[in-house]
């Protein structure tokens, strides 16, 4: 179980350019965000939904880890792809919701 769930909202099937490449790259960002908490004293855990169905794979993961806290990295514009993605905006805002119906206090960080 984890003191801190640390998600983010970028799926590649909802972005066209990336799947043509089929290049994924893990979720820097929030992989330091997690390595920080911890060094703190929190335990922390990931959800990585790039590769997955976001909303059943984050259901799962709630379920496991039962976090206190949940945060939820979004940023609707990618550069790699120079597009915004605001179908990762809706994910961001799906899974708060959810996190929130798991009665887990959450956070949402857009980043402009």
């Amino acid at each position: 179980m984890a003191d801190i769930l640390l998600a983010h909202s970028y799926h590649l099937s909802y972005d066209p350019k990336q799947v043509r490449k089929m290049q994924p790259y893990p979720p820097l960002g929030t992989l330091y965000a997690a390595a920080a908490l911890r060094e703190h004293g929190f335990s922390a855990a990931v959800f990585d939904p790039m590769l997955q169905d976001p909303i059943r794979g984050f259901l799962e993961i709630l379920r496991q880890q039962k976090p206190a806290i949940v945060a939820i990295y979004e940023d609707d514009f990618n550069f790699l792809s120079k597009m915004c993605l605001t179908r990762m905006r809706d994910v961001a805002w799906q899974l708060a919701q959810t996190a929130r119906s798991s009665s887990a206090r959450e956070t949402t960080s857009c980043m402009r």
